[in-house]
């Protein structure tokens, strides 16, 4: 299996990241993890040719906020005469039925078509359950998280957990246990807590956020191989993002910031 970052940012895209959005191919198959901006990566290569070569396409949606959904507005232009399964979580998992949240979002004023009835592609809706489901011979596990909106955490087999849009929680720790690559967001550093002049940019980021020491933490009690630090702040610079790195790193060796369209093979 191969895993590829198509988005690593959050909130705004910007020239040098797109919003949130991973690919996971395996053989036939190809695991997509939110819809931000980085989902119009599949139009051009490396993206476009791993869907090419997929047969069987799956999108994970990990919450509602339009950061994480607004590529589910290019879906006809991307997947035009196939056939893509998006996987939400149901409603006794967010709070959230599918009526009320894709239909909402992709329906008019806001889009000219409604959910399901996009032109020129096959659109399948499923939903998922808090724990494990079955999804193109993978075992998915499925675990709300604490977030402004509730949000969901995606462990898939032991292949690698994805973590976004959250509080610092112990439980990830527990959920994650033995991956081979934990995907975590990291919104500020972890160094702003001993600055009192910032004291307002860190209860601001943890009352809905993690930080870059924070998920180095949660990677070494999970015991996993590697973390990468994901869902960076757009208003930080790529000179920030070393900084978080190397933080991440004095916590847990395995820890790293990766550019968009940087593809890592799973052994599992």
């Amino acid at each position: 299996m191969r895993l590829t970052l198509l988005g690593t940012q959050g909130w705004i895209p910007t020239g040098r990241r797109e919003t949130t959005c991973l690919a996971l191919e395996d053989g036939s198959s190809l695991l997509l993890f939110d819809a931000g901006t980085g989902l119009r990566r599949l139009l051009e290569p490396p993206g476009s040719t791993m869907l090419a070569a997929a047969r069987d396409v799956h999108l994970f949606l990990s919450h509602y906020h339009l950061d994480h959904v607004c590529g589910l507005a290019y879906l006809p232009g991307i997947f035009a005469g196939r056939r893509l399964t998006v996987h939400v979580p149901e409603a006794a998992v967010n709070g959230i039925d599918v009526e009320h949240g894709l239909a909402t979002l992709i329906g008019r004023p806001f889009n000219p078509g409604r959910w399901g009835e996009q032109r020129g592609m096959e659109l399948v809706t499923q939903t998922l359950r808090e724990g494990v489901n079955e999804v193109a011979g993978h075992e998915v596990r499925v675990r709300r998280q604490k977030h402004a909106d509730p949000t969901v955490g995606y462990r898939v087999d032991d292949a690698f957990a994805f973590i976004t849009d959250t509080v610092t929680d112990p439980e990830t720790a527990r959920f994650a246990a033995g991956v081979e690559l934990l995907l975590h967001e990291a919104w500020i550093d972890g160094a702003e807590e001993s600055d009192p002049a910032k004291a307002g940019l860190v209860r601001t980021a943890y009352a809905a956020h993690t930080s870059a020491r924070q998920a180095a933490a949660l990677a070494m009690q999970a015991g996993v191989d590697e973390l990468y630090l994901i869902h960076l702040n757009p208003l930080f610079d790529e000179g920030y993002y070393a900084q978080m790195e190397q933080s991440a790193r004095a916590l847990f060796g395995g820890a790293a910031v990766r550019p968009d369209l940087h593809a890592r093979d799973l052994a599992v």
